[in-house]
């Protein structure tokens, strides 16, 4: 009987010695890429991270801080949603990213400020993240209003504008992994908007267009995602500043997985970014699912 069960354990002990952390699955497929990745999720009120302590370009990630930032603001004042906001020639460039002027091109404009908001977030146009964060009392009044739900590890200092004129300017909007993943949480969490605020905010970031093959490309049947994307400027060495997803994972049944995966200095290409992403995605829901 002792021989056997001596063997027994002899033929489970491999399986046990071989068996991998979420972290540690995903260090391996990291491991030798041309690229600093770091990855953050948090699950049933767990977080956990790979290579968190950098601060990784946010790129149009940041168009979130400043969306939560301005409706803050009018949540404050009661200023409804559906308020018309006036754009005039000089508040908008052309040369950038602005599918918002394939609809509205001539040289001013209304536009509901709902429809802004979903333009800058789901679109990520570039004119319409500008507009917002002027109307948040620029770039540091997005600060001040991170500072006031307590998200650390942050640091805005540019506009969509200014990386634009400089590209290494994007470098300076930063962020670990997971203060991202942290400010989706308290979005979703901790009611650092009320309504109808949070609900238009919610809707617009489950309407997101871009970045179908990143953490989207992951879901299983029956999930649903709400996230923002960031993609970076290539420098004349083919270096990829950053390509970024984050966002919450809701599964069917009720639970929540946040996840912020941040590439930045990338050699891979978009497409070998966007299958990183995905990759590291498929592991940390296929392991949360089995708790």
């Amino acid at each position: 009987m002792r021989s056997f069960i001596t063997a027994m354990l002899a033929a489970l002990l491999p399986a046990f010695c071989m068996a991998q952390t979420t972290e540690e699955e995903i260090t391996d497929i990291i491991n030798g890429k041309p690229a600093k990745v770091g990855v953050a999720w948090i699950v049933d009120g767990k977080e956990h991270s790979v290579n968190n302590a950098d601060c990784y370009p946010l790129m149009s990630v940041f168009k979130l801080h400043g969306a939560i930032a301005a409706l803050r603001q009018m949540e404050r004042r009661g200023t409804p949603t559906d308020t018309l906001v006036r754009i005039n020639a000089s508040q908008v460039t052309r040369n950038t990213y602005t599918p918002m002027l394939e609809r509205y091109p001539e040289s001013g404009f209304t536009i509901r400020f709902d429809s802004l908001l979903q333009y800058s977030v789901a679109e990520s146009d570039n004119n319409a993240c500008d507009i917002i964060i002027s109307m948040a009392g620029g770039i540091e009044g997005v600060n001040a209003e991170m500072r006031a739900i307590w998200l650390a590890d942050c640091n805005l200092s540019e506009t969509e504008i200014s990386m634009q004129a400089d590209p290494m300017r994007s470098y300076d909007n930063c962020s670990t992994p997971l203060s991202v993943a942290i400010l989706f949480k308290k979005l979703f969490e901790e009611n650092i908007l009320g309504e109808p605020y949070a609900t238009l905010l919610k809707h617009i970031l489950i309407s997101t267009t871009t970045g179908q093959d990143k953490i989207k490309a992951a879901l299983e049947p029956g999930m649903l995602i709400a996230h923002k994307t960031g993609t970076g400027f290539t420098l004349d060495d083919g270096t990829k500043i950053a390509d970024n997803d984050a966002g919450v994972v809701l599964l069917p049944d009720g639970r929540r997985i946040y996840i912020s995966a941040l590439v930045k200095d990338s050699k891979l290409g978009s497409k070998e970014n966007a299958k990183l992403i995905a990759d590291m995605a498929r592991i940390i829901i296929r392991d949360a699912v089995k708790k």
